[in-house]
């Protein structure tokens, strides 16, 4: 019995966190901006530049652009 109840409870949990999932709004996509072409890869993320992409280890290295200027929040 308590078994059931476990295992019953571990599964109620584990599908509202499939339905929470992360929080994100809206569809996924790729940016293609400037500021994106420097961040790193999946692959790059997980096993380190050692694996980095040909045309990603070729590109020049320039410096993202600062942020926009915000108002302070109060």
């Amino acid at each position: 019995m308590p078994l059931r109840i476990i295992l019953a409870t571990s599964l109620a949990l584990a599908g509202l966190v499939t339905l929470a999932a992360c929080g994100q709004k809206g569809p996924l996509f790729l940016p293609h901006t400037p500021a994106s072409q420097q961040r790193a890869t999946l692959p790059q993320t997980v096993f380190g530049s050692a694996h980095a992409p040909a045309s990603a280890a070729s590109a020049p290295a320039t410096p993202a652009p600062p942020p926009p200027d915000l108002p302070e929040i109060k």
